[in-house]
């Protein structure tokens, strides 16, 4: 009878225990409910609806030209795009909406955060230059639960002009919107989109062409705050998908119809630049394409005849397509093979391959250092531009030489890449580098391409921080004045290194993603994740790495904050991701007592224990000091960890102390561990400020004491945590 009431009370614990773990789990598996916990605290909840449901009855609001809706909100007028008629950009606009400061377009069914819109103008009044602010959007149902955040880049110019990647919802200076509307007037373009028999494509076009003329000499800002709110089931996100459609050709026709000697070129400011383009077609430009490769000619030979397959003996004839006007181009290349210390055998091969391929092959023994190799084949070079290529690429299309350098040409591009797949396959390898907490990397690693994931960044070209030198374009007055790879980066990072000098020096590096190669990945060389030599060579690296440009820490302006730093996915960031973790406020010092007698049972394996870090930051954020992260994830083998509570000890020589770590969500484990209960929030981590502990070597144990018995497990790490001064 009494085991029989023990039994019943312990499940009723356990049925506690499981519904308050379930609670929790739900609470970090949803980032973006985290998210707005976070970031709008305080703020108010009311939204401002674009457009009523019924189209009538705006409370407040006026309808202008039978068509177009708006409504005030203090010094902003919120217009509809969706109902504007091309009547509002001939100079037929409503009386309302030139008496205001500031105008806000946004896509219909959907509504603005009423929290945010005050600091519209306040974003407006500080910075003075600023004529185009964009915001952040999401998705909200008819319950007001909001989801499917898009989180936008910065300031993107090469994005902007490939497609209006902000269009769903941006704000003008309406003084500055009517005077772009006249140049737009000016230049015959308004005039030339009333003919479209796509109204609604004629407007989304003609704010874009208002926006490429205010954005001329001024940037366009991202104020960092989800200002548009779409409604779920009223259709795709229309206006990204509609502004998408020219590819970029808009900007093109604009430049068109601009005539030679028009007096108001000077207002087309940066996008001038994008004419430059034409001079690698409409001048005679050589492009170097350097390779370095060692014991693998079978390989290269393939890279080889395949740039060869797409071009003639010695030059390359392309059909250039910039701007639809299809002109016949040539463009030569030169193709260098740098071999730092091939055998005698496989060197012959080499040997007769270049001259059977028509290469220059230049042996030069030496360790290998991808960065001195790629430098030696520069000096080597006598092209306009410089193409750094491995040897295990393929080359698909006739056009990619002209994709590359048409892109690499522009006085504010860098680095030139393309999107890079496995071999045969629709996987991706490579569509840009993200420099996230965890250290720079290749969002949407073997993701389906055949799947456009987060709004587009597989499609289209995109500003990114860095780009792979496994296909790299860079002229060559840019490279030397980067001052090259760095030798110092022999293996690894030396590509993110480069484009980090690039951006440093005001340039923006583009991926081309409508650009497609094929990468035999790891051929080349083998994968520097297989063996613990290769690992710490690689940490080494991303050391040195982030020691040159120590500003680029954990930023990237390419790839929002909020998005997570330790995913090829483009995810929300979760709350408990090490980056998000606050440093702990103190630590508890257990009594001598406790200490000399923890852990006061013997070593449990049924506790696993599996430490991630257990070191010295890297580095930290700007104003703060590296402190010691500890991340680990523990659980209960063979019963139900949601059973136990959980503490972490470190016992050192001098002193025993009590870590408050917090409990997260580890998604991970809860997919590789099978049969066991309740291990997704098995993760524990810790933040350490400096000198908060005393130098020390300690052993990191974790305890796992039963909520409703007596039961304790106790174990420790084979990684210790080193404390220096």
């Amino acid at each position: 009878m009494e085991d029989t009431l023990k039994r019943l009370i312990q499940k009723k614990l356990h049925e506690q225990q499981e519904r308050k773990y379930e609670e929790e789990l739900k609470l970090q598996k949803d980032s973006y409910a985290a998210f707005l916990r976070i970031y709008e605290a305080g703020l108010s909840k009311d939204m401002v609806e674009v457009l009523p449901e019924s189209h009538a009855g705006m409370a407040g609001g006026d309808q202008m030209d039978g068509e177009a809706w708006m409504k005030s909100y203090g010094h902003t007028v919120i217009l509809c795009q969706d109902f504007l008629s091309m009547n509002f950009f001939n100079g037929q606009m409503y009386g309302g909406v030139s008496e205001k400061d500031y105008l806000l377009f946004a896509a219909k069914s959907g509504s603005l955060s009423a929290g945010h819109l005050p600091k519209l103008e306040e974003y407006f009044h500080k910075h003075s230059k600023t004529q185009v602010v964009y915001f952040h959007t999401d998705e909200i149902d008819h319950y007001g639960r909001r989801s499917n955040p898009c989180f936008l880049p910065e300031w993107s110019p090469d994005t902007l002009a490939s497609f209006f990647y902000f269009g769903e919802c941006f704000a003008v200076r309406a003084e500055m919107f009517q005077r772009a509307m006249q140049e737009l007037h000016d230049m015959s373009f308004a005039a030339g989109q009333t003919e479209n028999t796509e109204p609604e494509k004629s407007v989304q076009e003609m704010l874009y062409a208002v926006v490429l003329l205010l954005t001329a000499q001024e940037p366009a800002a991202l104020m960092d705050v989800v200002m548009y709110h779409k409604l779920i089931g009223s259709g795709q996100r229309e206006s990204i998908q509609r502004a998408r459609v020219e590819e970029g050709l808009l900007l093109d026709r604009i430049l068109r119809q601009l005539p030679e000697k028009h007096t108001n070129q000077a207002q087309l400011g940066r996008w001038l630049s994008y004419m430059e383009r034409k001079k690698v077609c409409g001048e005679q430009h050589r492009i170097s394409i350097l390779i370095p490769s060692k014991d693998h000619p079978e390989i290269l030979r393939r890279c080889v005849e395949s740039i060869r397959r797409h071009g003639s003996q010695g030059s390359i004839e392309m059909q250039n397509t910039i701007g639809g006007q299809g002109i016949e181009d040539l463009l030569t290349c030169e193709i260098i093979v740098i071999d730092n210390g091939s055998s005698m055998e496989n060197r012959r091969l080499y040997e007769a391959y270049a001259e059977e391929l028509g290469y220059r092959y230049e042996y030069q023994p030496m360790e290998f250092n991808f960065s001195k190799m790629c430098n030696l084949a520069a000096d080597l070079a006598g092209g306009d531009y410089y193409l750094f290529l491995n040897d295990d690429m393929e080359i698909l299309s006739d056009d990619w030489l002209v994709k590359m350098s048409e892109l690499a040409a522009l006085s504010h591009v860098g680095a030139v890449g393309a999107k890079l797949l496995y071999p045969d396959t629709t996987l991706i390898q490579h569509a840009g580098i993200t420099n996230m907490y965890e250290g720079p990397a290749h969002k949407l690693l073997k993701y389906d391409d055949r799947v456009e994931y987060y709004y587009g960044r597989n499609r289209g070209i995109w500003d990114v921080i860095g780009v792979t030198a496994a296909c790299m374009m860079i002229s060559k007055e840019k490279f030397l004045q980067a001052g090259g790879f760095a030798e110092e980066l022999k293996v690894a990072y030396n590509d993110v290194d480069l484009c980090f000098r690039l951006h440093q020096m005001g340039m923006f590096n583009v991926v081309r993603n409508d650009l497609i190669l094929y990468h035999h990945e790891s051929l080349s060389r083998g994968n520097d994740h297989l063996d613990l030599a290769k690992k710490e060579r690689l940490a080494a690296e991303r050391k040195a790495l982030y020691r040159r440009s120590s500003g680029y820490y954990d930023y990237d302006p390419f790839y929002s904050r909020h998005l997570t730093g330790t995913s090829e996915a483009y995810e929300c960031t979760l709350p408990y991701e090490n980056r998000n973790i606050m440093p702990v406020s103190g630590v508890k010092k257990l009594s001598e007592r406790s200490a000399k007698e923890y852990p006061g049972a013997d070593l449990n394996e049924t506790l696993i224990i599996q430490v991630d870090t257990a070191d010295r930051e890297l580095l930290a954020r700007q104003g703060e000091t590296p402190g010691y992260l500890i991340d680990l994830h523990a659980h209960v083998r063979g019963l139900d960890s949601c059973d136990y509570r959980y503490r972490m000890i470190l016992k050192g020589r001098r002193g025993c102390y009590e870590i408050p770590a917090i409990r997260r969500l580890r998604p991970d484990v809860g997919k590789t561990i099978e049969n066991e209960k309740h291990v997704e929030l098995s993760g524990f981590v810790a933040r350490i400020p400096q000198k908060m502990l005393p130098p020390d070597i300690y052993e990191i144990w974790m305890e796992a004491k039963c909520r409703y018995s007596r039961q304790r497990l106790c174990n420790k790490a084979e990684q210790i945590l080193a404390v220096t001064d």
